[in-house]
């Protein structure tokens, strides 16, 4: 009996010295992962300073774009008095809509990740618009690069890298886009815009778009209408003549399927752009259009001299005044 309850004893003194040992073996771990954790956090903090900082002093050596610094250049650039700069496109306007920007795409963005190379401080005028257009360019390439390498292959990537087309230059993305005021694409807002977008540089080409269906149920606020860039592509624009276009021969009808999914062979040959009274229109496309002015001027005339004689009778007869016929 004695040597069982000393037995009792040893396994109880034993089991207490392991609970010990592995109670101070989880404390160790749980110190060194703390500790471990205040090492990383003491080195990111050195290694990635704040980004968001809008008030730091002038004379900061912090790089510029490393913060946000668009409080302060709506400070200045808010004020509808700033006024304008002359550069060698002409005159621009050194007033921002803040509400129109922060309403923006981009209006969660601060301006120097577009605007980039300038600091807080009181920068030197630009008035180079080539300096602009090229530091637009790289600054939409930093996000959007997937469709700036399509833009690059497209036809007016192509004219922007030193041709003209008509003796003008290659849109970039911020002819198309705008700057401060970037609609998000999607918006039936937007969708009514492209029309007037693309007529900018292709005059004339809007009105006959907006002739057709088309053109009409977008403007009446038809979201599901087919724009431009429905049918030509947004940033991957082709000539026609180029298989790799969405209208060229091979590729037209499937770019109707797509609205259209039982559009025939025969659906696709729908002339868009063209202006039925000019003599450059098809043959049977210009009878027609001018058959019709010609029925619309003959029904009205008809109509006019119609009246015009029905209203002599009734003036004659007295039937106006009260005198009343003879008859």
């Amino acid at each position: 009996m004695g040597g069982d309850l000393n037995s009792a004893r040893q396994l109880a003194k034993e089991f207490t010295c392991s609970k010990r040992a592995a109670a101070a073996a989880v404390l160790a771990i749980v110190l060194a992962i703390v500790l471990a954790s205040a090492a990383l956090a003491a080195s990111t903090t050195t290694l990635l300073p704040a980004t968001t900082n809008t008030t730091a002093p002038s004379g900061s050596d912090q790089a510029a774009g490393s913060e946000d610094l668009t409080t302060r250049c709506l400070t200045c650039h808010s004020q509808e008095y700033l006024g304008t700069v002359q550069d060698d496109k002409g005159t621009q306007n050194l007033y921002i809509d803040s509400a129109a920007y922060h309403d923006s795409a981009h209006g969660l963005l601060p301006c120097n990740a577009c605007h980039t190379g300038f600091s807080h401080d009181p920068h030197k005028m630009v008035n180079n618009a080539e300096f602009f257009r090229q530091t637009a360019n790289e600054a939409c390439r930093n996000c959007h690069d997937d469709q700036f390498e399509m833009y690059k292959q497209s036809y007016h990537g192509t004219l922007s890298r030193g041709g003209t087309a008509a003796g003008e230059k290659a849109p970039i993305c911020i002819d198309c886009h705008g700057t401060h005021a970037i609609q998000k694409v999607g918006t039936l807002e937007y969708k009514q815009s492209i029309s007037d977008v693309c007529g900018k540089c292709h005059g004339g080409r809007e009105a006959t778009f907006l002739d057709t269906y088309h053109g009409k149920a977008i403007t009446l606020g038809r979201e599901s209408a087919a724009t431009c860039v429905d049918c030509h592509g947004a940033h991957s624009i082709l000539p026609v003549s180029n298989p790799q276009s969405t209208l060229s021969e091979a590729n037209i009808l499937p770019t109707c399927q797509k609205c259209h999914p039982d559009a025939s062979k025969g659906f696709s040959t729908f002339l868009v752009h063209v202006k039925p009274t000019s003599t450059k229109a098809p043959l049977i496309v210009f009878a027609v259009a001018v058959f019709y002015l010609l029925m619309i001027i003959a029904v009205f005339a008809f109509g006019g001299i119609h009246t015009l004689l029905y209203i002599y009778r009734g003036l004659k007869d007295g039937m106006y005044f009260g005198k009343g016929g003879g008859h």
